[in-house]
């Protein structure tokens, strides 16, 4: 029999809770993020993650993460593992044991882009071998299109991620302005891309504003697709999804 490929599309993991603040070992980077494959059983034969850098200068790809891939049971989703950049409790942990089916560590040093080609971010790319696969298969009946199935996906950090940018809002912002002015180095073309959905936290990681997706980046002005909320001075302005990543799947 023939094998089939699939590519999915890419994978947008959200940090939405400390988005500024540096993550510890064992912290949740991010909770379930759910995608859709075509039905049937299917092994995950590669990975291309591409990795937010800090300050459009220091990388993140040599750091380690642990990806773990669960489906729903009875068409009820995994159970959260708590919220980002804190460490998952033996409680949220044991619920979601049942939805787990498959594992794979993200080993930074040895798949990162280690010349740092990039500068702002890191690719990070593996060729899963058959000793090493993971098999993954979800219910049919949970995924919204025909012929698919959703699988979710959650990353446990194991190294000092840190996903700031030092870009900030110049001056509060009037929630009516699809333009947000910012300041602080590097600028914010150095640091987000047309199609980047943003967000700001205070200093402290508090105080969290979703803003919207980038229509337009300069070094000091931001444009986004629709009115973002009020913006209070200084709040620090983050990528949504700093790590992204697709899977190559054969079935």
């Amino acid at each position: 029999m023939n094998s089939k490929y699939h590519l999915t599309e890419e994978i947008k993991p959200q940090i939405n809770l400390l988005g500024n603040i540096a993550f510890g070992a064992k912290d949740l980077l991010f909770d379930w993020t759910s995608f859709e494959i075509p039905r049937g059983t299917c092994n995950i034969r590669d990975l291309t993650m591409k990795l937010k850098g800090t300050l459009a200068a220091t990388g993140n790809g040599a750091l380690d993460m642990d990806l773990y891939f669960a489906k729903s049971i009875n068409g009820v989703a995994p159970p959260s593992l708590g919220g980002s950049n804190t460490a998952p409790t033996v409680i949220q942990t044991t619920a979601a044991r049942p939805y787990i089916m498959a594992y794979h560590k993200i080993d930074g040093s040895a798949i990162e882009d280690a010349g740092d080609g990039m500068i702002s971010f890191n690719v990070l790319s593996t060729r899963i071998n058959v000793n090493g696969v993971s098999t993954i298969n979800g219910e049919p009946a949970y995924a919204s299109t025909t012929g698919y199935q959703t699988i979710w996906v959650a990353g446990i950090a194991q190294g000092a991620y840190d996903f700031g940018s030092d870009v900030l809002v110049a001056g509060a912002h009037d929630p009516d302005d699809l333009t947000i002015v910012v300041d602080g180095t590097p600028g914010g073309d150095d640091m987000f891309a047309i199609g980047d959905t943003i967000t700001a936290f205070a200093n402290n990681g508090s105080a969290p504003k979703v803003i919207g997706k980038l229509t337009a980046v300069a070094d000091n002005l931001l444009t986004v697709d629709a009115a973002p909320v009020a913006l209070p001075d200084d709040h620090e302005i983050c990528n949504l999804s700093p790590v992204t990543f697709t899977l190559g799947l054969e079935y």
